[in-house]
């Protein structure tokens, strides 16, 4: 067992070299020692599981260490994530583990752990790590008790209770869940609510994810999307990650739309009804997108990335809205408050409907920026405090930064930011770079080349941050 499995917002790493099966017994067994520690009363542990290969054999190592701890399990079936999060406020439940590595490749897997209804992240998973290094557990001589209660069902007829008002629409769509959990729901939706203009494309769960990853933000994902919004009347496409957390949008010429993008829509039809609102951004979103909530009316907050940090965040602001570049989307504005790629699909489709413009019209409110997207490049997370040290002490010898360093470091100029930080599920670096001119992207992108050049090859950071 690798230490790097021990992330900063779940356990996940790769299955056979960073982790195995027969290990997810071990590490259940320090989750319910953990679980018994925080709540001594804690009774019941809801377990979901994605469409992985191992999903499977690792369900079961974890229902068995929960139970042989003493604690019921309420296995809520082969879902996505958000149905797991749905578990937490809906059944008697007082904690939950979804296995899943998200939008990881197929070799990946990993838990998703939930104490009450907040996540478990930062340094209690570290926590964990130290409880399975220690072999600690709460074997007791009382076996808990195992049961299934599939939720699929409750969650579609909460979805089609909550939008009624969108049975039988007429909007033309695509959605693409790249074989992944969000195929278990998506058929039995569109059904239930009617809806003979939308096409559903890779729904089939397989962990193998023989189309394509099953990560919509990266645009060669989309191109399935694309294909049937460019050669039918199809209005709008949407794509959905590994677990369904996250959703993508792309319009009808093809733009696939950042999520900062998207979260300005949100925001602006919660604004609407809620004047003041708090909404929480990451610190990857444009500028455009805390400018245009402060002209709205909002109160624009800014947080690390991460979605447990995000989940966090809106808690303490007492917030409606949540988004992340990413693509995560939080609403509390009518919903529970957790990331759900099938909710804010929903959302959006509500949004367009009500609106009656297409999502390329709605788009022109956003300010316009030139913008890279994300950018993320292979680096030794032993390297990332040297790079980052250098990079703020480079910005500090400038008078025209604003430098933030709440996660990584951004550097906000009057032309412009950037920012570059350690991505929280991969060993990579995540650059990005925003300019109000084309000109001034270029300089930024320039500066930001020079300051990491003697820690990354000059060609790969030209190639990359320039494509």
């Amino acid at each position: 067992m690798n230490d790097i499995i021990f992330r900063q917002y779940d356990i996940r790493g790769k299955v056979g070299s960073e982790m195995s099966v027969d290990e997810t017994f071990a590490i259940a067994q320090a989750i319910a020692f953990y679980f018994i520690q925080k709540n001594p009363h804690i009774k019941t542990v809801a377990v979901g599981a994605d469409g992985r290969t191992h999903s499977p054999e690792i369900k079961e190592q974890v229902c068995r260490a929960l139970t042989q701890s003493g604690l019921d399990v309420v296995f809520v079936g082969v879902c996505p994530t958000p149905v797991l999060y749905f578990a937490l406020f809906t059944l008697p439940v007082d904690a939950g583990i979804m296995i899943t590595a998200s939008h990881n490749g197929p070799e990946y897997n990993g838990l998703k752990i939930c104490l009450g209804k907040e996540s478990v992240w930062g340094e209690q998973i570290q926590e964990i790590k130290n409880f399975v290094k220690a072999k600690k557990n709460a074997r007791n001589s009382t076996i808990g008790s195992y049961k299934e209660q599939l939720l699929i069902p409750a969650y579609i007829a909460w979805m089609v209770d909550q939008f009624g008002h969108l049975k039988n629409m007429q909007l033309k769509a695509v959605v693409d869940s790249g074989n992944g959990a969000g195929g278990t729901v998506l058929p039995h939706l569109v059904k239930a609510m009617n809806w003979s203009n939308v096409t559903l494309l890779h729904e089939g769960v397989d962990g193998t994810y023989p189309n394509h990853e099953a990560d919509p933000t990266v645009e060669k994902n989309m191109c399935d999307v694309k294909a049937v919004l460019q050669t039918t009347d199809t209005q709008i496409g949407i794509g959905l990650d590994g677990d369904c957390d996250r959703m993508a949008a792309m319009t009808k010429k093809g733009q696939l739309v950042e999520g900062d993008k998207l979260l300005a829509l949100f925001a602006k039809e919660i604004i609407a009804h809620q004047p003041g609102a708090k909404i929480v951004f990451d610190i990857k979103c444009s500028s455009g997108l805390p400018e245009l909530l402060t002209a709205w009316g909002a109160v624009p907050v800014m947080s690390p990335s991460g979605h447990s940090i995000i989940k966090d965040q809106m808690k303490k602001n007492n917030a409606l809205l949540a988004g992340e570049l990413s693509c995560h989307f939080f609403f509390s504005d009518r919903y529970f408050g957790y990331d759900d790629g099938i909710y804010a699909m929903m959302r959006l489709f509500e949004l367009l409907i009500h609106s009656n413009k297409s999502l390329d019209e709605l788009l022109l409110v956003f300010p316009h920026k030139y913008s890279t997207r994300e950018i993320r490049i292979s680096c030794a997370p032993n390297d990332m405090p040297k790079i980052i040290a250098h990079i703020h002490a480079q910005l500090a010898q400038r008078d025209d930064a604003q430098i933030i360093t709440i996660d990584g470091i951004r550097a906000n100029f009057s032309h412009g930011w950037a920012i570059v930080r350690q991505s929280n599920t991969q060993p990579v670096i995540c650059l990005r770079f925003e300019g109000n001119t084309p000109a001034e992207l270029v300089r930024i992108k320039r500066d930001f080349i020079e300051y990491l050049q003697q820690f990354i090859d000059k060609d790969t950071l030209e190639r990359e941050i320039n494509q």
